[in-house]
């Protein structure tokens, strides 16, 4: 079954540490599939100004053709939020998404992220802000099922439904489940009954079959968010969109070789590159023959040498069993 006929989106999640710009550069050189991009979150800052080198990721002369962008800022602070959208707009964006979904507890902990829905009125606050500033229908929303239980964001759906928002993303987790354990599609159904918005699914689609069998569960929904799933595999738009697996090995090694060369070219030593090139590689093994082997080795390598020739060692065959 092909999604080539339907209205439908999707879209790279903002995975910190791993969909920032060198990823989505080296996607777009190699792979297709994806209709837009949400960047990782920048949080806001006091002040009145916002130092150009946190929106350097932003730069919109760096990123790559026919992936529209919309950058993510997370904060509690609502004057704070309007000085971060000011500067995004003066990069050119009309866009911007709130993260409220952030399960990091010494993120939430401190009214952040997930955090901010425990607080109507402080949600409230920031969802007036995003809207006066960028205007009806600009302005979107990320968030989870709760912080302990899934029964937070129904009584929260008043208040985001009484804002023009452009969308609502929902993870049908909660900020305790972290990325562990399953979604919980009864909750994210529930919840989908409550929006007045437009709703973007996300979680836990690392096959077409996960899509079509959400797709046929939700048919209203037509916005679909890719994390760790596009991040194991590249080729899951793709293969999305022409209803069967796509995946080529000389194209994944020619992605993997750039993405490679463009976090190198961003990181001060082996060190800093080992670190994106392992939060990389964490997911991208799950898609891969014998990727529990081939992980153990390459967490633990310690230049990228070594990295690139425990890589070697193995032959890249796709996983058997994708639906």
């Amino acid at each position: 079954m092909s999604m080539a006929d339907d209205l439908t989106e999707i879209i790279l999640a903002p995975l910190r540490g791993v969909t920032g710009l060198p990823f989505r550069q080296s996607f777009c050189a190699h792979m297709t599939g994806l209709d837009r991009a949400v960047a990782p979150f920048i949080a806001t800052v006091a002040g009145e100004r916002v130092k150009p080198e946190l929106l350097k990721s932003l730069d919109p002369a760096a990123q790559p053709a026919g992936l529209p962008l919309i950058p993510q800022v997370i904060g509690k602070d609502p004057h704070q939020l309007r000085v971060m959208l000011r500067a995004m707009k003066a990069l050119g964006y009309c866009d911007v998404d709130l993260n409220a979904g952030c399960p990091w507890p010494f993120v939430a902990k401190k009214g952040r992220g997930s955090g901010l829905l425990r607080d109507d009125c402080a949600l409230a606050a920031m969802l007036e802000a995003g809207c006066d500033e960028l205007g009806p229908g600009h302005f979107s929303l990320k968030v989870r099922l709760g912080l302990d239980d899934a029964s937070l964001l129904p009584h929260r759906m008043p208040t985001i439904n009484a804002f023009p928002l452009r969308e609502l993303c929902i993870h049908p987790r909660t900020a305790k489940q972290m990325y562990a354990g399953t979604v919980d599609l009864d909750g994210f159904e529930r919840c989908l009954g409550l929006s007045a918005l437009p709703v973007v699914y996300n979680g836990d689609i690392r096959t077409p079959g996960d899509l079509f069998r959400l797709r046929d569960r939700f048919p209203s929904v037509t916005r679909w968010m890719l994390g760790r799933g596009i991040v194991a595999d590249p080729f899951l738009a793709e293969s999305i969109r022409a209803g069967r697996d796509v995946w080529e090995k000389g194209r994944f090694l020619a992605w993997h070789a750039d993405t490679l060369g463009r976090y190198a070219a961003e990181s001060s030593g082996d060190h800093a590159l080992l670190g994106h090139l392992k939060e990389l590689w964490s997911y991208t093994v799950t898609a891969l023959q014998n990727g529990d082997r081939l992980w153990s080795m390459l967490k633990v390598s310690r230049t990228r040498a070594e990295f690139e020739r425990i890589l070697s060692l193995f032959p890249i065959r796709r996983r058997e069993g994708v639906d």
